[in-house]
Order: C-alpha cells, then sequence, then structure tokens
C-alpha cells in the first residue's frame, strides 16, 4: 500500500473507533426568562412572552427551545400559558408557577423542566385570591 493509502486507512479508522460528540446534544437544563411576572390586575389584554433557553452538553450550547417545550401554569386561575410561551393573568390573583419541560431522548424519556413564577396582584374587592 502507498503511504497516502495507509494515512487514509488511519483517518477512516480513527473516526470510526474513537468516540466522539457526534451522537447529538444532551439537553441538560432549561430556564425560562423572565424569571418573574408581575401583573397589577387580573385584566386580560396583559401578557408577557416567555423565552425557553435549553442548555446543552456535547457541545456545549445554548439555544432558544420556547417552541419546542411544553407550557403548564401550576394554578390556572392566577394565570395561563399558551403553546408558544405568552403568560397572562386569569381570573384569580395570587401566585403560580409556569414550567417548561421537554422529554428528551438521551436518555431515553428524560423530562426536563424550568420554572419561572408569574404573581397577579389586585385590591381585595377587585380580585379573589387562589391558594395552591
Amino acid at each position: 500500500m502507498t503511504r497516502k493509502a495507509l494515512e487514509l486507512l488511519l483517518i477512516c479508522s480513527t473516526a470510526v473507533f474513537v468516540p466522539g460528540c457526534g451522537t447529538g446534544q444532551q439537553l441538560v437544563g432549561i430556564t425560562i426568562n423572565p424569571a418573574t411576572v408581575v401583573f397589577g390586575s387580573t385584566d386580560p389584554a396583559l401578557f408577557a412572552q416567555l423565552t425557553a433557553m435549553g442548555t446543552y452538553i456535547h457541545p456545549p450550547a445554548t439555544k432558544d427551545i420556547t417552541t419546542q417545550v411544553t407550557w403548564t401554569s401550576n394554578i390556572v386561575e392566577v394565570a395561563q400559558v399558551t403553546s408558544t410561551g405568552i403568560v397572562s393573568p386569569n381570573v384569580a390573583c395570587g401566585v403560580t408557577p409556569i414550567n417548561a419541560s421537554l422529554v428528551t431522548n438521551s436518555p431515553t424519556g428524560n423530562e426536563i423542566t424550568g420554572t419561572m413564577s408569574v404573581t397577579v396582584d389586585g385590591t381585595a374587592t377587585s380580585c379573589p385570591t387562589t391558594t395552591p
């Protein structure tokens, strides 16, 4: 064999036998921005856009995954959130966590969740309160 052929064989075999980052990135965390939102009343015209940022390894990266996560509100009567991360006050005052979660394939079935807090304030006569 020629020297070039041996070099090519060595390069190709190294790529096959040496593990690398070619297996895809692994999601290890979700951060929601902003971390808190405060609404002054239950006015349905009020809203805030939330952004879910995913932290990955292999190779390290931070990506906007707002449209990939599942958004949920722990107390829907206080604040509701759409599938695109738009949060708005509902019919009651109080505080509720808003979650963004994503089930990953690495490891299979692993659910990663990020949480932020929404507060809806109001006067005692204008806003019923809800507690978790």
